[in-house]
């Protein structure tokens, strides 16, 4: 369950419980009754499943609602006899023993009742294992005498878990190699004991200019570490997520998380959306703490695989071993808290890794999905509950007609052929992610991977070659002559080289072809720039011109990421003019992402202003008071103005004292006049616009279809290329699945068809009040509903009071948004999203 950063505020840390290394329990059959009521709550009933939408020829059950002094449960797993053994929130493990049906259960049993906030259970080698988070450890539980009772427990690894915002041990898994995995979230260092030559190590926040509110004692990243059954052999498999909840294992062995957002940064550059990652060795995912979280696009780090916009990720797992049909056999299922529903994702081989798209499978009202698992008879299983809320236990099942395997034709057959060898070639070089061969054919092995354009390859390849002896490569990688190789041969250097290798590198570097790379190498390449300076130190007098005059002429570009990136690169060198061309960026910025980004950077730069740029600059942080987003939009605002602020001088003070007066007084939120940002023109129809659908195709303007994006309040929930926010559906590569008149539709008339994992749901009151929204919040009493995303208006719900949840009809999308634009500007847009925002597009020639 996802857990929310306080704002600057230093919470008290647990230091930790005694411990003892086996600890004999002799539990029988412990009752409830040793707790208060308060202190494990339950009695309620859990959400009807009539609540519960399915496909067509599925069927959901409510096989136990917790009743009172039972727990709100969080973590479940099946033991060897088909029991269902739950780990509860507050305190304590539980056992379930089913009828023969399955209708019912017979029987529930305490069988642990010390262990607290058991967010990861399994069973696994005749045991039992447990992370108990506010225990802060890993725990093995066995019967040693055959009562079928648990009469040892053993501490396998404690964990530094420093509860500053919860995000510590979850789920145990299983891996096909009969190894644990066990999650971890960002405030858990790794333990103790855990091999030197893990795949994944020392992770670095690796910062160019770093924000210095970031600064934290020790950089903590949410990882995967991998064991043995008796918990000796420890090694971090990858890192850099942030509070993934759970791993999940595909048939050919591949491992996947979910990993969660923070919301309170939506709106803001850094924020990254909910996120499914293809976890694999030494895998870097880039989380990072505060305003410092890595870009997708960072060559030391790997991709998302999925994003799914806002939610709170929980239990996932393939259906590899259940009974539904074929299709969903093959399909990952994870659950979202928040939102109370359970995605189906389809994932498609993709190079040496995936791509994936995503529907939902189930979906009920206040139905806050703790962990899912499929039973020996091939149903699912889920649990809800959590912060101590009502619990259940559900089962899922098909029914329906038996349905066909679905055949792959020869197109997709090739393209999984091709897959498959090339996670074989993945597999190889991750060998050496932990061996170090004194040996060049290791190298020789490895290297031709480095010019690979399947980007996991190419990882997989330089983490390979960081991994071997510096001396067997340094000259390879200083006289790379092919472009890709030698940006990644360099990306290697510049994390493993000597303070004295960087003017080589440099040397080398600026043998690249920069004019001639595509969007993807040139953002490798000045991430090797960066690289260079954050670890080697800042560069001689004479090696910082040869880099300047090498990037200076390249801002600004049409990528607004590589911009984000000079930008950077240029203040860290001091460029004479990155004020004026940066200001000129945050004037044409359509998206606040732009803007705040390119305005955190300029804040603390106190050279190279005008009269001009400076107003500029203030005014712009005068418009940003319109700008929506999470709670921590107008702290980043009120820290950029301080920022600023503290680089002028006493005459600069004088000369923009108006400006500074109205950003002092400033509220938190917008007047209706400044919340207008665009003037009505009209109220069109849909019969008038599809007239004009024909002129879409040749004849546009680029810059003006760009510009409507703003204009209709698009970028605030949608990102079409680089521009725009990610918590509604990414619309980037939307003109490839729908033509001009699907798109218009889509826009005029957005509730006529929904897609179901943006639909609201409509909540009946027993007042006779109808309240639709999106929860964003859920308690053990009380559902947070968003009502109005413009202006994130929420309103508290009692769920005693709730008498219905329905899908509602009503999309997210609000209405009217064309009625801002001229006819030329909507169909600009409409080609703008056709084509996927290429300036080079034939509608706009």
């Amino acid at each position: 369950m996802k857990t929310r950063r306080l704002v600057f505020e230093h919470l008290s840390r647990i230091h930790g419980v005694a411990r003892a290394t086996c600890l004999l329990l002799m539990i029988s059959c412990i009752g409830a009754s040793a707790y208060g009521d308060d202190d494990l709550p339950g009695g309620g009933q859990a959400t009807p499943v009539d609540s519960i939408a399915l496909p067509a020829g599925f069927r959901a059950q409510l096989l136990r609602s917790a009743e009172k002094g039972e727990g709100s449960w969080v973590s479940m797993t099946f033991d060897d006899r088909g029991r269902v053994i739950l780990g509860r929130d507050k305190r304590g493990v539980v056992r379930l023993t089913f009828s023969d049906d399955r209708g019912q259960v017979d029987q529930f049993e305490v069988i642990e009742n010390t262990l607290k906030h058991c967010r990861g259970i399994l069973w696994a080698h005749d045991s039992l294992y447990v992370c108990a988070t506010n225990n802060s450890g890993f725990y093995r539980l066995r019967d040693t005498n055959g009562d079928d009772q648990f009469d040892s427990v053993q501490e396998l690894m404690p964990f530094d878990y420093q509860s500053r915002y919860g995000h510590g041990p979850n789920q145990i898994v299983l891996g096909p190699d009969n190894m644990l995995y066990v999650v971890n979230g960002n405030d858990v260092a790794f333990p103790e004991g855990f091999a030197a030559d893990s795949p994944y190590r020392d992770p670095e926040d690796d910062h160019l200019l770093p924000e210095p509110r970031d600064t934290v004692e020790d950089i903590r990243v949410g990882y995967v570490a991998k064991t043995d059954p008796e918990g000796k052999n420890r090694e971090i498999v990858a890192g850099g997520f942030r509070n993934q909840f759970d791993v999940a294992f595909n048939a050919d062995g591949e491992m996947f998380t979910y990993d969660a957002d923070m919301e309170w940064d939506v709106g803001l550059p850094w924020y990254r959306p909910t996120r499914l990652n293809h976890v694999v060795s030494g895998g870097e995912y880039g989380w990072r703490w505060g305003t410092g979280k890595w870009p997708d696009y960072f060559a030391d780090s790997l991709p998302t695989t999925l994003d799914t916009g806002l939610g709170s990720p929980t239990g996932l797992e393939f259906g590899t071993r259940s009974q539904f049909p074929p299709a969903y056999r093959e399909s990952l299922f994870m659950g979202d808290w928040q939102h109370g529903r359970i995605f189906q994702v389809e994932l498609t081989p993709r190079g040496a890794s995936y791509g994936g798209q995503y529907k939902v499978f189930l979906e009920g009202g206040a139905l806050n999905v703790c962990d899912l698992t499929f039973g020996p008879d091939g149903a699912m299983y889920f649990i809800t509950g959590g912060r101590g809320s009502q619990s259940g236990l559900y089962r899922v099942t098909y029914e329906g007609p038996e349905v066909a395997a679905p055949s792959l034709d020869a197109e997709q057959t090739d393209q999984a052929q091709a897959s498959a060898a090339a996670r074989k070639v993945r597999h190889q070089l991750e060998q050496w992610h932990k061996r170090s061969d004194a040996d060049a054919k290791a190298i020789d092995f490895i290297w031709p991977h480095l010019n690979s354009d399947d980007r996991w390859l190419r990882f997989a390849a330089r983490l390979a070659i960081e991994r071997q002896d510096l001396e067997l490569w340094r000259e390879r990688a200083l006289n790379e002559s092919q472009p890709k190789a030698s940006i990644a041969a360099l990306l290697a250097l510049a994390h493993r080289g000597r303070a004295e290798d960087q003017s080589q590198l440099l040397t080398a570097l600026g043998r690249v072809p920069l004019a001639s790379l595509g969007r993807e190498d040139l953002l490798d390449a000045l991430r090797v720039w960066q690289l260079s300076f954050i670890r080697q130190g800042e560069p001689s007098e004479s090696d910082r011109a040869k880099v300047l005059s090498q990037l200076s002429p390249l801002y600004p570009q049409t990528s607004g990421y590589v911009n984000r990136e000079l930008c950077s690169l240029l203040i860290y060198l001091q460029a004479p003019d990155v004020v004026p061309r940066t200001v000129e960026l945050i004037r044409a910025a359509i998206s606040q992402e732009d803007m705040l980004y390119y305005s955190q950077r300029l804040a603390r730069v106190s050279e190279g202003w005008t009269n001009e740029t400076r107003e500029a600059f203030f005014d712009s942080l005068l418009a940003a008071r319109r700008f929506q987003g999470g709670k921590l939009l107008s702290v980043s605002l009120q820290q950029i103005h301080e920022d600023a602020i503290g680089t002028l001088t006493e005459a600069e003070k004088e000369h923009l004292k108006p400006r500074l007066d109205m950003l002092a007084t400033a509220t938190d939120g917008p007047s209706e006049d400044e919340a207008a940002s665009a003037s009505f023109v009209k109220q069109w129809t849909w019969e008038e616009l599809e007239a004009e659908l024909p002129r879409t195709r040749q004849g546009r303007s680029w810059e003006q279809g760009r510009a409507a994006l703003a204009k209709a309040q698009c970028v605030k929930c949608h990102r079409v290329s680089e521009q725009g926010s990610p918590t509604g559906p990414d619309l980037t590569h939307v003109g490839r699945r729908f033509d001009e008149r699907a798109l218009l539709e889509s826009i005029v008339q957005p509730s006529k068809v929904i897609d179901e994992k943006y639909r609201l749901s409509s909540y009946l009151m027993d007042s006779g009040n109808l309240v639709t929204g999106r929860p964003i919040g859920v308690s053990a009493t009380v559902i947070t509903v968003q009502t109005d995303s413009m202006r994130d208006e929420t309103v508290p719900l009692k769920r005693a009071e709730i008498e219905q949840t329905t899908p509602s009809g009503l999309s997210p999308m609000p209405s009217g948004l064309m009625n801002v634009l001229t006819l030329d500007e909507i169909l600009d847009l409409i080609a703008y999203l056709r084509s996927s925002g290429d300036p080079q597009a034939e509608a706009f020639q």
